[in-house]
C-alpha cells in the first residue's frame, strides 16, 4: 500500500487564517457597531413617524384652509347677495320716500283745500230787511257793523267796508235793506228811527228779518213812539263758523 501524503500546504493554511481573522474582525466590528446601528434605525423610525404626523397635520390644516376658503367664498357670495338686497332695499326706500313725499304734498294740498272749504263754509252773507205799513212815514234803518261803522241813508257805504245800504224808502209803506256778501264774525246792531211822520199821526210798527246762508230769521217787532230817535231793534251775532244768533 502506498502511504498517504501528509504534506501540509503552507499557502492554504495562511489564507484560511487571513479569512478567519478578517471574519472575526468583521464580527467584532459589527458587535461594536450594532447598538449604534439599532439606535440610528430607531431614530429614523421616529423621524418617519414625526414626518407622518406632520404630514397628517399639514393635510388637516390644508383641509381646514380649504374649508375656510370655501366658507370665505360662501361668505363673499352671501355678502354680495346682501349687498344686492341692500341696494334693492335702498331703491325701494328711495321710491317709498318719494311716494311718502308725494303723499305729504297731496295731504298738505288736501288740508289747504279743506281749510279753504271750511273758511268758505264759515263765511256767510247777511241781508237785514225792515218794513212798515204806515203811509207817508219815513223810517230809516241804521246798521252798525263790528268795526263801529254806521250805515244809513246819508252814509250808505264806507271805504274799506263791504256792507252797504241797498234800499232806502222815503215814503211808506216801505222797506229798507242793508246787505253784505261776506260778513266777518262779530255783532251787527240793527237800529230803526222814525225820521218823518209826514201827514200820518199814527205810530208805526216796524218788522224785520235777517237772511243768511242758514236761511231766514225774524227780527222782533218794535213800535216807534218818538221821532228822530234811534231805537235798537236787535243785535245779530255772527259766529266764527258763520252761524248767526239774534238777540
Amino acid at each position: 500500500m502506498k502511504p498517504r501524503n501528509r504534506e501540509i500546504n503552507i499557502f492554504n493554511l495562511s489564507m484560511l487564517d487571513v479569512i478567519s481573522g478578517a471574519l472575526g474582525a468583521f464580527l467584532i466590528i459589527m458587535i461594536v457597531l450594532f447598538p449604534y446601528y439599532k439606535k440610528e434605525s430607531i431614530d429614523y423610525q421616529r423621524q418617519v413617524e414625526q414626518l407622518t404626523q406632520q404630514l397628517q397635520q399639514a393635510q388637516q390644516q390644508a383641509a381646514q384652509v380649504e374649508q375656510l376658503q370655501e366658507e370665505n367664498r360662501q361668505a363673499k357670495a352671501d355678502a354680495e347677495s346682501l349687498r344686492q338686497e341692500l341696494e334693492t332695499i335702498r331703491q325701494n326706500s328711495g321710491e317709498a320716500n318719494q311716494q311718502l313725499e308725494t303723499a305729504r304734498e297731496e295731504n298738505q294740498q288736501l288740508r289747504q283745500q279743506l281749510q279753504s272749504a271750511q273758511q268758505q263754509l264759515a263765511k256767510t252773507f247777511l241781508m237785514i230787511y225792515i218794513s212798515w205799513e204806515t203811509k207817508s212815514q219815513d223810517i230809516d234803518l241804521h246798521l252798525i257793523d263790528p268795526t263801529g261803522a254806521e250805515f244809513y241813508f246819508d252814509q250808505r257805504t264806507h271805504i274799506g267796508r263791504a256792507g252797504f245800504l241797498s234800499v232806502d224808502t222815503v215814503y211808506g209803506p216801505g222797506n229798507e235793506v242793508w246787505e253784505i256778501i261776506d260778513a266777518p264774525p262779530g255783532d251787527y246792531k240793527v237800529y230803526v228811527k222814525l225820521y218823518n211822520k209826514g201827514n200820518n199821526n199814527a205810530w208805526p210798527t216796524v218788522k224785520g228779518r235777517v237772511s243768511s246762508k242758514d236761511g231766514n230769521a225774524l227780527l222782533p217787532e218794535i213800535r216807534l213812539d218818538s221821532v228822530n230817535q234811534k231805537v235798537l231793534m236787535a243785535t245779530v251775532k255772527v259766529a266764527e263758523d258763520g252761524s248767526i244768533a239774534i238777540q
